[in-house]
């Protein structure tokens, strides 16, 4: 049988209490990662469900189910382009490729957004009916020691116990953030377009004014300017990301870093200040408060020639008071450790901005636009932000914009921290009759503040002491970009000793914590 829906079908997507349960916790069943059976929701025709495919009605397919998530095209991280991509499709497809949507409480919360079921022929006809193509198939390989959070778009963190053996990370296991298909890129044919407010272009030979506009060559920026080299450490907005996800707090965006999307290189490039004022601007005097920046700038809006299947692109943005700062070394990179930068990392060019996070540092740079109001990509007024404790995906994301977006400042610098490398979580190690301990570890902070001690302890933060620390290099005041590391021997406790001297094995809690000052 059959029956006509509506998109307004709110009093069918609560499932009852009597449903049987979502299975996503058992691989070995063959019911894993299904819909659970509906008899109480209506059978809907397929050419019904394909007929919902805009932002009045968005409806979707998956093994059998129909879900309305019209109510969601403003709360999806990857933005309503991608949802008018699939309505009115089954959604199979799509997540073969972007698996991170099987994890087991996207399914639960989707599966709250059911309004129906296929007849066992419609969903075979829509599950074979949808076509997605692979836009990662040219992606780099990477390293084998870069563990994957998500496999499309690839991100991956080293093993942190290689984050120890060199203070500069190789390029190749720098931790990799990609949000979108690497772009193949022709340094030939590259360009820079920076425009908007006070830059200063060619002139309009009829009109007599200059446009806003000015295009850079990668061989523009290799010859017309000095080259500038820093020594930065990069993290991921959303490092430690997994911490957070538990049963109580459910965490939606991907990927769930567990600690290791945090790593240091030498950046080569040159100043953006110097660009900006080879475009015009005063920037020592705006720098240093002689003038105000032109036209009520107070942002650099960024986007990257990445884009989805779409053509949606990636962007974000940064204060401008950070890009003319004297001492600020934003730079355009074009080397990596002394060699060009790695396709993941931004080939040819990505912006660097010292102390700030990650998620900023646009990669594969394309245009800079000078502004008076922040970026308006969903990775800059919606993916990152500090959000309170108490708010939740489900409750108050979903259905996007929260109540008190003002109260989600957006990250730019970000907090102290630091993490125990060797041994890693939950490493054996084989120590019969050992007395002492040896660990390492990395700390930073952003904003360029100087870390001065590190503690540690090997019982879970009931007793502490203070590490050894090395950094290699010298960095000024408040300029302190790149990480500190530590290390310790400690003597074990007398119980431990005596467990290890009769080949019993031993629990040891090993932690750490940083202080800082503005030295």
């Amino acid at each position: 049988s059959s029956s006509s829906s509506s998109s307004s079908s709110s009093s069918l997507s609560q499932p009852p209490a009597s449903n049987p349960k979502h299975n996503i916790d058992d691989p070995t069943k063959p019911n894993y990662n299904q819909p659970p059976p509906r008899p109480d929701l209506p059978t809907i025709p397929l050419e019904e469900v394909q007929e919902h495919n805009d932002e009045d009605s968005l409806w979707y397919t998956f093994r059998g189910g129909v879900y309305d998530l019209t109510k969601f095209q403003q709360g999806h991280p990857g933005g309503l382009p991608r949802l008018l991509m699939a309505a009115g499709q089954d959604l199979e497809p799509y997540w073969d490729v972007y698996r991170q949507h099987f994890r087991g409480h996207v399914l639960e919360w989707i599966e709250t957004h059911r309004i129906g079921n296929l007849g066992d022929e419609d969903a075979v006809k829509s599950r074979e009916g949808t076509n997605f193509g692979d836009m990662f198939e040219t992606d780099p390989i990477r390293a084998p020691e870069l563990l994957p959070a998500t496999s499309k778009p690839f991100n991956g963190e080293p093993r942190i116990e290689l984050l120890t053996e060199d203070y500069i990370t190789p390029n190749h296991l720098f931790y990799a953030r990609c949000h979108l298909a690497v772009p193949e890129i022709d340094p030939e044919e590259y360009r820079l377009i920076v425009s908007g407010a006070g830059i200063r272009g060619k002139e309009n030979k009829h009109t007599g004014k200059y446009k806003k506009k000015r295009k850079f060559t990668l061989h523009d920026l290799k010859t017309k300017f000095k080259k500038h080299e820093v020594v930065t450490t990069l993290q991921c907005a959303g490092n430690r990301r997994e911490d957070l996800h538990d049963k109580d707090h459910k965490i939606f965006i991907a990927p769930h870093w567990v600690v290791g999307a945090m790593s240091t290189a030498k950046w080569g490039g040159v100043k953006l200040r110097d660009v900006l004022e080879e475009c015009g601007l005063n920037v020592d005097d705006i720098a240093l408060g002689k003038e105000e920046p032109p036209e009520g700038v107070e942002h650099i809006q960024l986007e990257g020639y990445d884009s989805d299947e779409t053509g949606y692109t990636y962007g974000g943005s940064f204060p401008f008071m950070k890009a003319v700062d004297g001492l600020g070394e934003v730079i355009l990179a074009y080397e990596m450790n002394g060699e060009d930068l790695p396709r993941d990392h931004g080939y040819p060019v990505r912006m660097i901005i010292p102390g700030h996070v990650g998620a900023r540092q646009v990669k594969w740079l394309h245009k800079i636009k000078l502004s008076n109001t922040p970026s308006t990509k969903s990775y800059q007024c919606k993916s990152y932000l500090g959000f309170a404790p108490d708010i939740t995906f489900e409750k108050d994301l979903a259905h996007w914009p929260p109540a008190r977006l003002d109260q989600a400042p957006i990250i730019h610098e970000q907090p102290v921290t630091s993490f125990v490398c060797n041994p890693p979580q939950n490493a054996v190690v084989g120590m019969k009759g050992a007395t002492d301990f040896t660990f390492k570890g990395v700390s930073w902070s952003g904003g360029g503040r100087q870390i001065q001690r590190v503690d540690v302890s090997v019982d879970g933060g009931n007793s502490w002491t203070a590490s050894e620390l090395y950094k290699p290099i010298k960095q000024k005041y408040n300029h302190h970009w790149a990480w500190t590391q530590f290390s310790k021997t400690i003597a074990l406790p007398k119980e431990v000793q005596e467990k290890l001297k009769r080949g019993e094995k031993a629990e040891l809690d090993i932690t750490s914590k940083v202080c800082y000052t503005f030295v």
